[in-house]
């Protein structure tokens, strides 16, 4: 079970040394900025919506062709879209499959528009309910955004070793 919303974060211990500035190479300054304007709009982390970034597009290098989508949203009947080969695991097994992905005119628009999708789409009830909660509302994501079963997992590892907690 998830922690509580209420349950204090992880934090780095104050004994320690600060871990140095993430590096713009890394997460660019563009993807903060994004990621943080989406958390005010919407009050998803953008903690976890940096390390979904990363995760979904391998750092911005891998997304469907033309479609500016690093989170790998998938379009709807209404939406422009691309189609792309992806991995999915259906059944315990992995499989590769043709999708439509949602097309955005920009990378903002897509950071824009995730944050949306997360606050408002029913599926993502329980997750919001542990929006306080970074690590609990990466792992809230897992089988629901994400076919993974180790996704919540892979996002905490991300957040925990880059401190993407610091831009919450």
């Amino acid at each position: 079970m998830p922690p509580l919303p209420d349950q204090e974060i992880p934090r780095r211990n104050p004994q320690e040394p600060p871990k140095p500035a993430v590096s713009s190479d890394v997460f660019p300054a563009d993807a903060i900025a994004a990621a943080q304007t989406s958390q005010h709009a919407w009050k998803i982390p953008a903690s976890v919506t940096l390390a979904q970034w990363a995760l979904e597009s391998d750092w911005g290098k891998a997304m469907p062709e033309g479609s500016n989508n690093p989170f790998g949203i998938k379009a709807r009947a209404s939406d422009p879209f691309v189609e792309a080969q992806t991995r999915e695991v259906i059944d315990g097994q992995d499989v590769t499959i043709v999708a439509k992905f949602r097309r955005f005119a920009s990378l903002n628009e897509a950071f824009g528009q995730h944050g949306r999708l997360l606050a408002t789409a029913g599926a993502y009830f329980y997750a919001r309910t542990l929006a306080g909660n970074p690590d609990a509302f990466a792992d809230a994501l897992t089988g629901v955004y994400a076919t993974d079963p180790n996704y919540g997992e892979s996002l905490k590892k991300m957040m925990k070793t880059y401190d993407l907690y610091q831009y919450d």
